[in-house]
């Protein structure tokens, strides 16, 4: 697993998310590469205020949500205890920010333990995250 940080740039990542207007702002930006995929955790803002955008990207897909300012604190806390849990009963939980509803569920196949991020309902899977000591 490796982990860099940069600023600015982005442009290989593509566009989506809350960048219509053209004016947002990179504030923090952090890469981490998990396998075969990486993940990109931009802190951005816009005149409508601050969010975080966490994207993934394989070889074929990407997926992108953007978690509102009013709820990052929410959402790194749930996020962590699912990743830093040794716990298999966990449960699934939801987390709902302004009219946006996030979706943690943990599982488990042959590779190992890996935890499901799902926005909204019925939408498609967003990604799936390997857990410490797999």
């Amino acid at each position: 697993m490796e982990g860099n940080s940069g600023g600015g740039g982005g442009a290989d990542r593509g566009g989506g998310g809350g960048e219509r207007g053209g004016n947002d702002v990179e504030l923090v930006c952090k890469t981490l590469q998990v396998e075969h995929k990486l993940f990109y955790f931009d802190l951005k803002e816009n005149p409508r205020g601050r969010y975080l955008k966490i994207s993934e990207k394989t070889s074929a897909t990407r997926s992108t949500i953007i978690v509102p300012s009013s709820g990052i604190s929410w959402f790194l806390d749930l996020f962590n205890y699912y990743v830093n849990s040794d716990d298999h009963d966990l449960f699934s939980k939801e987390l709902q920010l302004d009219t946006k509803v996030f979706y943690f569920d943990i599982g488990e196949n042959r590779r190992g333990r890996f935890l499901k991020l799902e926005k909204g309902i019925g939408e498609e899977e967003l990604f799936g995250i390997t857990g410490p000591g797999e």
